[in-house]
């Protein structure tokens, strides 16, 4: 069986001092379509020394960053911000702010006091004057970055979107491989790339993980015991248990998905001999089949509701995607674009009805959105290799997927229309099949 260092994991996410505390109750105020450009200024030090400074720089980076990554706001370009006179963040000249066109101007202060670190947040609404979000944070020392994801997530708020600043993202790798012994293992870093940490540590193959909806748990499928069998990570736990269920050891198990209650696991598994959809209780017990083709089905994919279920098949002669009602019922093609179509995601966000996927267009493997009420499909990548395991962050504006160029393996993280595209680097070796973890409660 698997350990999973329980210290280690624990240092990945924030302490549970890092918690947000109202400073004075935020102002009642709808910026949804009244604000279009901020101003972040660097943050200001409480206090003169190198730590505090530190830590103020980490944290503005971080909240730039966070900010722009949601594509939504404009902002006061730098050469602007550096020509606003010297700044009292305790009484701003807004004056200095409308002049350089600013709407909302950010203002962020930090103090280390012994090893704690606190971060003070206030959005100005720089026209009138009003204190839009005044907030204090506080933390470890060591873990600025936290308490700006906290911040980041808390303003998006203001504008009535979901932030996803706070998210990790689960995947596979081969970093820890050794000569003649090739094994995947799987790890857990932050949604930007940073702070990855190994989760399993089994020496084996660990693939296609799936996060439970309350993210305190991973499934996935590891071949510790010989065959591909279903597997639980409780994180918090820091401990791995089966939940192949009895009776079905020498069965082999594929692509778990959770559904969004986190009730039940959806997975592929030959335990009639042909590789069908199996829907069982999130403990593995209870397990039915749902579908009875003698066809390949595999890579079930929950929709938003828990009431239907996205599926490969090959049952038309080819990989495509399939969608029936989560009993079995009410099977229909979905996908008639690229000739393999595999490992469907659904879209979280109810405003947007679409599965992505990986499809075979013009001799490569690329990442594809089709759109569930117009049956259109629309191309992601293009030019980036070969790309495959689409998987939605949890407000449904983005995508991370893994591509090969040359090589290599990377994370990669575009937009949900495929206008901005990057790499994410997450340390050595192959990365694949991620999966975009859920919004952390607090």
């Amino acid at each position: 069986m698997a350990l999973i260092a329980s210290a280690l994991l624990l240092s990945m996410f924030p302490s549970r001092r890092a918690v947000t505390q109202p400073s004075q109750p935020d102002a009642r105020f709808d910026i949804v379509t009244q604000i279009q450009r901020f101003a972040i200024p660097d943050c200001v030090p409480r206090g003169g020394d190198d730590a505090v400074r530190d830590a103020c720089n980490t944290m503005t980076t971080v909240l730039r960053r966070d900010l722009r990554f949601e594509g939504i706001f404009q902002f006061v370009p730098d050469n602007l911000l550096t020509a606003i006179p010297a700044m009292n963040p305790d009484a701003p000249n807004l004056d200095d702010w409308k002049s350089i066109a600013a709407q909302i101007l950010v203002i962020s202060r930090a103090e280390i006091k012994g090893k704690d670190l606190a971060l003070e947040v206030k959005l100005h609404y720089v026209p009138t004057g009003q204190v839009i979000l005044s907030r204090r944070y506080a933390g470890k020392e060591g873990n600025p970055r936290a308490l700006a994801h906290q911040a980041a997530d808390d303003i998006m708020k203001q504008v009535q979107f979901q932030g996803v600043s706070r998210t990790k993202i689960v995947f596979a790798s081969d970093r820890d491989s050794s000569k003649g012994h090739p094994t995947k293992e799987l790890y857990i870093v932050d949604y930007d790339g940073f702070n990855p940490r190994r989760l399993t540590v089994n020496r084996s193959l660990n693939i296609l993980p799936n996060w439970r909806p309350d993210g305190r748990a991973i499934s996935y499928v590891s071949y510790r015991q010989g065959i591909p069998g279903l597997f639980l990570a409780a994180i918090y736990e820091g401990r791995s248990q089966t939940i192949t269920g009895d009776g079905y050891r020498s069965a082999q198990v594929f692509a778990p998905s959770f559904s969004p209650d986190g009730s039940r696991v959806a997975f592929a598994s030959n335990r009639k001999s042909n590789m069908d959809i199996w829907v069982a209780n999130a403990d593995g017990s209870g397990a039915r089949q749902i579908t009875s083709s003698p066809a390949i089905d595999t890579a079930p994919c929950w929709s938003p509701t828990g009431q239907e279920i996205a599926f490969t098949s090959d049952r038309g002669g080819t990989p495509q995607i399939w969608i029936m009602d989560d009993e079995g019922l009410n099977v229909r093609r979905l996908t008639n674009v690229g000739n393999y179509n595999d490992a469907p995601n659904w879209n979280p966000s109810k405003q947007h009805p679409e599965i992505a996927y990986t499809s075979r267009l013009e001799g490569r493997f690329e990442i594809a959105v089709v759109d569930l009420g117009t049956s259109q499909v629309r191309q992601i990548t293009a030019g980036r290799g070969s790309c495959e395991s689409p998987s939605w962050a949890p407000n449904g504006r983005h995508l991370v997927f893994s591509c090969r160029r040359g090589r290599r393996w990377s994370l990669t993280i575009a937009d949900r229309t495929g206008a901005r595209v990057e790499t994410l680097d997450v340390g050595p070796g192959n990365s694949y099949q991620p999966d975009w973890g859920p919004v952390p409660a607090r």
